[in-house]
Parts: structure tokens; sequence; C-alpha cells
């Protein structure tokens, strides 16, 4: 990890917070990871992103056959799957790893060369799978119910040096249709230095992480109640609070030992009603009423422009930011535009190393 790994969502087109989130919590992680990159006078990589609309059932065989428990379970000879048209992946179980390995057809010479080669942990993988399936059940259940849905996104970032960078999407959106994406980047290399990626090609070990995302349409009313999660002194907090609708991630607040922060913690019930856990982080009541100011002042202007003259106020956005090294990442991002108001729970597990096994024989 010591030379330059893209980081391709946050330094070339920025998708979401948590993807700066991720680069920045890489770069804390392994602290010569921006110093690396600048020892190269030139460097490059290449990179494919495909995004495929796919029913809930066959987003999650497919995850199971690639990082899943088939793909860790699975021998010889390793299937090579089609993502795109002259575009691959194979999973290759080694140990208590996966390896990812991503091949793309040159339509030059039509042979088949890998384009990256990533390792990811079975555990991983499996708890991505875990997140990804029950989020993909709680939206078509409550879509079905109550024809209502809101965008949300599960995300899996392995990167190594000697390997690139990969990270596999499940999202929904506001009508509860799935799309299954794979951002795929080559190593960073010095220019015309192009080698062929390998998952352990490197001394240095690998990273990865998962990011959950979802959003809630909320009103000033609404948000007011919400902002009793980073006031100080308050007795009764959210205990194991269902996301409605993404009823599969649950939200509990505890107090600090003293009135100074709160604990926020985030967990997963899977579809087989188990708990699995996500991200925890305290929050400091101060910054924490700060951030609850600043964007009560800004919904209060936007509505009062908007009932003034419809359509005039402009957009805006606020964001607490807060982390614990070893729980994970907590992201609050809360958006208005035209009068309406969203508010997003971003949310990474803590950073983890992927090193190769020994081989047990």
């Amino acid at each position: 990890m010591k030379l330059g790994l893209p980081w391709r969502s946050d330094v070339f087109r920025p998708k979401s917070t948590l993807w700066a989130v991720i680069a920045l919590s890489a770069a804390l992680s392994f602290p010569s990871l921006m110093r690396a990159q600048e020892t190269y006078p030139a460097s490059e990589f290449v990179e494919q992103d495909v995004q495929n609309a796919m029913a809930a059932a066959d987003i999650v065989a497919l995850l199971d056959q690639t990082v899943g428990a088939s793909a860790a379970a699975q021998g010889s000879p390793a299937i090579a799957r089609t993502l795109r048209q002259g575009l691959y992946v194979t999973a290759l179980a080694r140990h208590s790893n996966i390896i990812l390995r991503f091949e793309v057809d040159r339509s030059d010479t039509k042979q088949r060369y890998t384009i990256a080669e990533v390792p990811i942990s079975a555990d991983l993988g499996g708890k991505f799978l875990e997140f990804a399936q029950a989020a993909l059940s709680s939206a078509e259940a409550v879509f079905g119910a109550e024809q209502f849905a809101q965008p949300w996104e599960i995300s899996l970032t392995t990167a190594n040096d000697s390997g690139g960078q990969v990270t596999v999407k499940v999202a929904g959106d506001a009508q509860a249709r799935f799309t299954l994406s794979w951002e795929i980047a080559s190593p960073r290399r010095p220019l015309d230095s192009f080698v062929v990626p390998t998952a352990f090609g490197s001394e240095e070990p690998g990273s990865e992480q998962i990011g959950v995302v979802v959003h809630f349409p909320t009103s000033l009313d609404q948000f007011q109640f919400l902002s009793t999660i980073y006031v100080g002194g308050v007795a009764q907090r959210f205990q194991d609070l269902p996301l409605h609708p993404h009823t599969w991630l649950h939200l509990t607040v505890t107090n600090g030992s003293t009135d100074r922060y709160v604990n926020v913690h985030f967990d997963a019930i899977t579809t087989q009603g188990d708990r699995v856990f996500i991200a925890e982080a305290p929050a400091s009541t101060d910054v924490g009423g700060r951030f609850l100011d600043l964007t009560l002042t800004r919904m209060q202007e936007m509505l009062s422009q908007e009932a003034a003259n419809p359509g005039s106020s402009g957009k805006w956005q606020t964001e607490f930011y807060y982390d614990s090294s070893d729980n994970g990442v907590v992201v609050v991002a809360v958006r208005g535009e035209q009068g309406l108001f969203d508010v997003a729970y971003e949310l990474q597990t803590p950073t983890q190393i992927v090193t190769k096994q020994p081989d047990p024989r």
C-alpha cells in the first residue's frame, strides 16, 4: 500500500461524501500513500466502470459466486463470469481470502489480459453479501406494502498496490429498482511501466472496507426530532430503531460517560434475523449542536425563500463527520433543494488489512 493507488472516486470524480471518507481513512491508515504517489514524475492507470440493472435475486446469485460463500468454497477450475462484452471476473478461493481477477479482451489482438486482481477476506465478502441481501429484501418488502422507497447503496472497496482497486456496489432507487456496479482500476504505475496486476505482488498489505449510504426525506419538524441524537442531557434516546424504509439498518444512540458526547451505533439485521455490526463512533454534543444550528438555519431560510418566491432558493448541504479508528466512520449529510430536504447516513466499517495467508499444508 505504500505506492500510490488510484483512489479514483475521491481524486478524479467525487460521487458522494463516503468516497472522500474512504480516501481520507486510507490516507490516515497508510500515511505513506500520498507521499509515494509523488515519487512518480509521471504515472498512469486505466479504469472501467460498469453498471447493470438487475433483479434482486440475480444480484444475490452473482455476489454469492464472486464474494460470498460459493466463491470462498469453490475449487478449481474457477469460472470466468461475464460482466459485459469482453469484461470478465473470476473468483479464486485462497484460504481465508478470495482473489477477484478482472480480465478484458483486447480488440486488436483478441487476447485476454488482466486489468486488476485484488484480494478480499472471505469474512468481509460474506458480510457484504449479507448486507446487500438484507437491503434488497427490505426495499422489496416495504415497496410492495407501501409503494415507498428511498435511495441507498452498499459498497465493498478493496485496494492493493500490486493489483489495483475495485469497488463492488449494490444500489436501489426511489422506485425500488436495483443495480449492481463494478468500478475497476489497474495499479498506478510510472509511465510506460505496466505490469500484470497480481493480488499479492507487493510486500505491503491491501485494505478493504464496506460503505453504506441510506437516504430519507425529512422536514424541519422531523429533523428537529432527530436532533435529540446530538443534544446533551437527554435520558431517552434511540434504541434499536429501524431506519424506515431501510428497515434492515438499526440505529442505537447511548449516552457517553459525560454529557459531552454520545455514542452512535449501527447494526444490520440480516434476512436470517442475525445482528451484524456495521459502525459506531462517538460524537460530541458541542460539534453536534453546531451542526444542528447550521442545518436548521438553512432549512428555515429555504422555507422562507420558497414561501416568498417558489424556486428562488439555492441548494445547500451540511455535514457532520465523526469516526473511531476501531469502529468505523459515520457521516450525517443534509441537503436542501427547492424547499425539499434529504438526510443521509453515510457509514464505513473499520478499514481492514488484507494479507496473503500461508498455505496450511
